[in-house]
């Protein structure tokens, strides 16, 4: 059930009557998913295609004296073997593109030393993927053990092996490859002026994208012309195709990505992976097409996860409930290799200290390697991790001021009196409605009735957020869309975007933008194929970004063509251009809907009847916009508006806790979101399902396990925990209470990833008052619900910390030995 609440505010600027946009149209995309003719990429078959496979490491830190592929090589059916000494000086190393740490980490194969489990050391390609398999088993590796760092905290230590060497880094030292800050008004004046200061240590997990369809590609190298096209599971192609060109040294012109259907990403394929560039000089070696697609448990040990995070959180408040401050000191798991790494603390620290404008903020981060597989981006961008601590500080604040935790949220959620409102963290709020939100939920989910009617093991809580729609990384200085429009000579749409859909429906919503401006048949629109060789230039598809950012690249392209067609329109029927409206599949005087020049028409005179075109105008009913959005770069302090607009979230959950299995049930979940407005409420609606499912895999079970040598023990999807759909609850209670942007010129807001935000916190904290027991490390799995239920049951106590008030808890157990960051303010470190 999707419930749409009015808006007490006036809104200024109504957009104008639509015809499809407000609409749950059918998905577009569902007919070929439903009857299996989709084409992913393991499904791309080419001529003479061959086979590659990757042999990884089975170790996750040594010294590698020598990688011996000779007995592959005369194997049946093998064509060619490589590894890491057969590409050096031949292949660039590359960096993380998107950011200013381009320290060229990255390279296809270890070449001196293996950092991680997982990492690729070999590849063999062959006739069959069966005869590639078999011969990595003949591939001889000669190496030796090094110290494994799997903590992150360890990693730091000054005595600590350095994983990363022969690399010098602009921000950082030893295993720290980069550090950041926030300093947001005066946090010392703000604690000696607190009448509560609420402190914990969290932890957060590392957690998979678990897409169902795989990390991989198909290279075809055309050697008479010299042309790379790469098949390839992303959310990029010109991420792709600019790392890639410029890693084998090639003109850009010369590589061309094209993109199948993509069975979801969640930031896991934004970025450009090693089993990229192995296929390409494979098949640039031989000639021939080479598809490498990678295995579950390669994904799970290779492929990036979400950044796992230690937390030293503070959090100032006054006796009424006013938060005053904010401190935190943040050890950021970021792997072996970055992968958008830094940019994950930066904007989930900036946008994650939202819904409460808080005046004092004071976070040191360090962002550190360690043997365990890379981690970058994933649904939520760091805000979830950030959310889980924040929120929790909230409830135990509201416990002991006596102020019950909704009514504290309400107290200090953003709330101006007009817009737009800039916070003290400098984020530009142009319209939300996250006190609406705060209160519809625990509505809904009966919240003081609840709290007022105590049943063993039962208990409810809140999480509230905001989301990004898009946003401007703080190393770079672009957060643009395009879209290329043609109408065709029957009448027909076709948009070109680079944008990539895996799961946000652009072929759907793209065609209600369309479908309004032109006054075309819905399913006269197409949405073609993403492709470096067609495709206008973009980013590609991740931050919540596709219905405001690409959405209104799509509304400008179809705005300028309708323009051209009713100019065209106008001259053959001698009349004003005023006087002329859009609409089916037509263009008619206004009054007159059944009359006028079919589009089809139209398009014959720009393309077949040119000399009857009107005088100066040019033969092309073809169209192009570009939407960047209007934000800022970083400040030196940290502050700054990197958000063209900001979605809302508040979350309730109400659960079970059996305390003979320790098993956590959420019996009743409810959700209401501001996104704006909704090009098609069926679409956003499963958005903020997926985004609770990702959010209760995180609190419940999903993490990276590894033992202390730096094994992933939860490398298969029988070992890592992910929810069934049978452990989910019915999610009845979601509900839309729509701020339009104010900037965005639809008033779309993002709705991607808003679900996920809240789930562990609003999880969490509904555990903490059916059990007393507060977990600050994630995931809370039956197995610690019972140790912490009969420990606490052991102590004879009220209330308990999981894992801090364990009697093997090895951690800080109070404030005063927490460590203290390793830079000053002065820039000092302090290792």
């Amino acid at each position: 059930m999707t419930e749409t609440l009015p808006r007490t505010r006036r809104q200024t600027n109504p957009p104008a009557a639509r015809k499809l946009v407000g609409q749950s149209m059918p998905r577009k995309e569902d007919l070929a998913l439903l009857t299996g003719t989709a084409r992913f990429i393991d499904d791309i078959r080419l001529p003479g295609m061959l086979y590659a496979k990757i042999l990884r490491s089975s170790t996750a830190h040594a010294r590698l004296n020598r990688v011996d592929t000779s007995k592959a090589l005369q194997q049946p059916g093998v064509h060619a073997a490589l590894c890491g000494q057969d590409l050096l000086g031949k292949v660039k190393p590359w960096g993380d593109m998107m950011q200013d740490l381009l320290v060229g980490d990255h390279f296809p194969f270890a070449t001196d030393k293996i950092m991680y489990e997982g990492q690729e050391i070999a590849a063999v390609v062959a006739d069959t993927k069966y005869q590639a398999l078999d011969a990595l088993e003949v591939i001889e590796v000669d190496y030796d053990q090094l110290p494994v760092l799997v903590d992150p905290e360890k990693a730091i230590s000054p005595d600590a092996p350095v994983i990363q060497e022969g690399i010098s880094y602009e921000f950082g030292d030893g295993n720290i490859f980069d550090r950041y800050r926030v300093r947001v008004g005066d946090i010392e004046e703000t604690e000696r002026g607190a009448d509560l200061v609420v402190r914990q240590r969290f932890t957060s997990n590392r957690q998979a994208g678990a897409a169902l369809d795989p990390h991989g590609c198909v290279a075809s190298y055309d050697s008479f012309t010299g042309n790379l096209t790469i098949y390839s599971s992303t959310q990029s192609i010109f991420m792709v195709r600019d790392i890639l060109a410029d890693t084998l040294q090639i003109p850009r012109n010369r590589v061309r990505v094209i993109v199948p259907d993509v069975g979801a990403g969640f930031g896991s394929k934004a970025q450009m992976f090693a089993h990229e560039v192995i296929a390409s000089v494979l098949s640039m070696q031989l000639g021939r097409p080479v598809h490498l697609v990678l295995g579950r448990g390669e994904i799970f040990r290779a492929g990036t996860c979400r950044t796992g995070q230690v937390r030293y959180a503070e959090l100032f408040l006054k006796r009424d409930g006013r938060i005053t401050g904010y401190r935190d000191y943040v050890v950021h798991n970021c792997g072996a290799m970055s992968l958008w790494g830094n940019q994950v603390i930066h904007i989930g620290t900036n946008v994650g200290m939202l819904p409460y404008p808080i005046p004092n903020v004071h976070v040191d981060a360090d962002i550190v390697h360690t043997n365990t597989a890379p981690a970058g981006p994933l649904r939520g961008f760091g805000i979830p991790q950030m959310i889980f601590a924040k929120e929790q500080l909230v409830d135990v604040a509201a416990e002991q001021l006596g102020i019950d935790p909704l009514e504290l949220r309400a107290r200090n959620v953003v709330r101006p009196e007009t817009f737009p409102y800039r916070t003290p963290m400098g984020q530009v709020i142009d319209s939300t409605s996250i006190y609406d939100c705060l209160h519809k939920c625990g509505e809904a989910i009966d919240w003081e009735r609840k709290r007022a009617e105590r049943v063993p093991y039962e208990g409810v809580g809140l999480g509230v957020s905001m989301k990004y729609t898009s946003c401007r990384h703080p190393s770079f200085d672009t957060d643009l869309s395009a879209v290329r429009l043609r109408l065709e000579t029957d009448g027909t749409v076709t948009i070109f975007s680079s944008d990539v859909s895996h799961g946000q429906s652009h072929a759907t919503f793209l065609a209600q933008v369309v479908g309004d401006v032109l006054g075309v048949g819905f399913e006269k629109v197409n949405l073609a194929q993403p492709d470096s060789a067609t495709s206008p230039f973009g980013l590609g598809t991740f931050a919540s970004r596709a219905a405001a950012v690409l959405g209104t690249a799509c509304r400008q392209a179809a705005e300028r063509l309708r323009e051209k067609v009713v100019t065209i329109a106008a001259h053959v029927l001698e009349a004003s251009p005023e006087d002329l409206e859009t609409g089916n599949d037509r263009v008619y005087v206004r009054g007159l809907p059944d009359s006028g020049l079919y589009l089809e028409n139209l398009a014959s005179y720009a393309a077949y009847r040119t000399h009857q075109l009107p005088p100066g105008f040019e033969p092309t009913l073809e169209s192009v916009a570009t939407y960047d959005t209007p934000t800022e770069r970083e400040a030196p302090d940290g502050s700054g508006n990197l958000s063209v607009t900001y979605s809302s979230a508040a979350h309730a959950a109400h659960v079970r806790v059996d305390p003979d299995t320790g098993r956590v049930t959420v019996v009743d979940y409810a959700m209401a979101h501001d996104t704006g407005v909704v090009i098609n409420p069926l679409v956003v609606e499963g958005q903020h399902q997926g985004g609770f499912l990702m959010g209760i895999g995180m609190a419940l079970g999903e993490d990276y396990v590894y033992d202390e040598d730096g094994h992933l023990l939860s490398a298969s999807f029988k070992d890592y925990q992910a929810p069934y759909a049978t452990e989910l609850p019915e999610l009845t209670k979601i509900y839309e209470i729509p701020a339009p942007s104010l900037t965005i010129p639809g008033g779309q807001k993002g709705a991607g990833e808003s679900g996920a935000g809240p789930v562990p916190a609003a999880i969490a904290n509904a555990v903490y008052d059916a059990t007393g027991v507060r977990f600050t490390a994630l995931p809370i799995t039956p197995e610690r619900m019972l140790l912490a239920l009969k420990e606490k049951e052991r102590q004879g106590v009220d209330t308990l910390r999981f894992p801090d008030d364990m009697p093997d808890f090895t951690g800080p157990r109070t404030h005063q030995e927490w460590p203290e960051p390793t830079a000053s303010d002065e820039g000092d470190i302090l290792l």
